[in-house]
């Protein structure tokens, strides 16, 4: 189980990035690379992302993205409303691994940014011909403490 806070965010924050956020989600497979390459900024520095090929498919564009930081946990959080990847969705020619989180800039792997990877809460399954839904929790998707 791998849960990654990637590089990319720290310098999203810092750089006020994360002000509008255009959060983009991403499921993957078990070849990506995004598990264990934690020092990744851009999409570019994964050496694979993989990303699941069931037909009908799409990667999740998050809406109503909320970012708070909290001073008092010294805490960054992100959220956003439940979302779909698709309905139906053909089973993949592997199953899911995890998600990948990132900040979509402009569509490019050198500048899209990364935010997060998890592979804990659901994942080694496959599309069923159905929907692919995600439900995030009430108290939001992401968490980040500084080191």
């Amino acid at each position: 189980m791998a849960n990654v806070i990637f590089k990319g965010f720290y310098q999203a924050f810092e750089a006020g990035s994360l002000a509008a956020p255009d959060v983009r989600i991403r499921l993957v497979m078990s070849a990506t690379t995004c598990d264990t390459e934690e020092d990744a900024i851009n999409l570019a520095d994964f050496t694979a992302i993989d990303e699941f090929d069931g037909v009908g498919y799409t990667e999740l564009d998050c809406a109503s993205v909320t970012t708070a930081y909290s001073d008092s946990a010294d805490e960054w959080q992100l959220d956003f409303a439940d979302g779909s990847f698709g309905d139906p969705v053909a089973p993949g020619s592997d199953v899911i691994q995890g998600m990948l989180v990132y900040l979509y800039v402009d569509g490019t792997a050198a500048n899209d940014i990364a935010l997060a990877y998890t592979d804990s809460g659901g994942f080694g399954v496959n599309a069923n011909n159905g929907a692919l839904d995600l439900s995030v929790p009430a108290s939001g998707l992401m968490f980040a403490r500084s080191a």
